[in-house]
């Protein structure tokens, strides 16, 4: 059987699926998956369990299914042909595109909804799976799980000899961005809170930043002594799930990277502020959530955007944070 997943969303999103790909693949085995999204996405799950393939949905043709009256190219038309089902993640923008889908030959359009309505307090994990437990599909695990393998193990294992991180250090990841700054704890407090563990706890600090965290990251290097942090800037997604891997602890806002981290198995301190953590919370091995007391949070995107002043993670202490990092360690 040939089986085509479809979803389009970002790391965090893609990682929350993960568990309804997982009980996909359980539920067909000896099945071929192929899974179209963002290429630098997908290769964290390339021949490592959840999919034999990957393509990038930005294909020539792929425009035009999302036409009422659609005529996608030859070449396109004869991909889908060989598909047996098709499961397509994502809203109701992804209707149109899934009636089409029988009209060039697809002979099961599965269509999942990937997050519940705005106000609801079903995870999405548990949104997801709820969905394909009524066509039959029953999961093996509510929570994602990462595959690095050798490879990934190795350039993990290059980066902290790079940096002489011996084993037995207390490594503490931290990564201070998101995809929303509306989301992300102040990076002064991530500097007070760098700076803490290293006083105490002889702690070595690694930060990681994105292509979108360039003012944060300035923030930071403000607040932050010379040579207290290790930077990590964009680095590849499998390895750095492996470096994550090997932490001792990771500390993050309510962004992709933070899901990374609970799915490569790290023990993961997740703060939240706006966005409900019933909804969106991180799931792994070990998550500590924490949440400022604010009486107007969680709020919906709309509110999210328009507030000026985030009091709700304002609210999150740096001592508060700290406590939970050394927890047990």
């Amino acid at each position: 059987m040939n089986i085509l997943i479809i979803h389009q969303g970002a790391l965090g999103d893609f990682i929350l699926s993960l568990p309804a790909i997982g009980a996909i693949r359980r539920s067909h085995p000896g099945s071929s998956i192929e899974i179209w999204g963002y290429p630098h996405i997908l290769r964290l799950v390339e021949r490592r369990f959840y999919a034999d393939g990957i393509a990038s949905i930005n294909q020539e043709g792929m425009s035009h299914l999302y036409s009422e009256h659609a005529s996608a190219p030859d070449r396109l038309m004869e991909r889908f042909r060989n598909v047996d089902l098709v499961v397509l993640f994502g809203g109701e923008l992804q209707n149109t595109f899934a009636d089409n889908l029988p009209k060039h030959g697809v002979r099961a359009v599965y269509r999942i909804s990937t997050f519940p309505e705005e106000g609801g307090t079903t995870h999405v994990i548990d949104h997801q799976l709820s969905q394909l437990s009524k066509r039959g599909i029953q999961s093996a695990g509510t929570v994602p799980i990462l595959f690095p393998d050798k490879e990934d193990e190795r350039c993990a294992q290059q980066f902290f000899d790079a940096h002489t991180i011996k084993p037995d250090a207390f490594t503490v990841a931290m990564h201070i961005g998101s995809g929303s700054r509306k989301k992300a704890w102040p990076p002064v407090r991530f500097a007070h809170l760098a700076e803490t563990l290293i006083a105490r706890r002889s702690a070595r600090v690694v930060v990681l930043t994105g292509p979108a965290d360039e003012e944060v990251e300035q923030a930071y290097r403000a607040r932050i002594a010379p040579g207290n942090s290790i930077i990590l800037n964009c680095h590849p997604l499998l390895e750095l799930a492996a470096v994550l891997k090997r932490c001792s602890v990771f500390v993050g806002n309510d962004s992709g990277i933070t899901h990374l981290a609970a799915a490569s198995g790290a023990p993961v301190v997740a703060l939240f502020g706006p966005s409900d953590p019933q909804v969106w919370s991180p799931r792994g091995k070990e998550v500590a959530l924490l949440r400022g007391s604010a009486e107007c949070s969680p709020c919906s995107r709309g509110k999210m955007q328009s507030c000026a002043y985030q009091r709700c993670l304002e609210k999150i202490a740096v001592e508060e944070v700290y406590a939970a990092v050394v927890k047990g360690r």
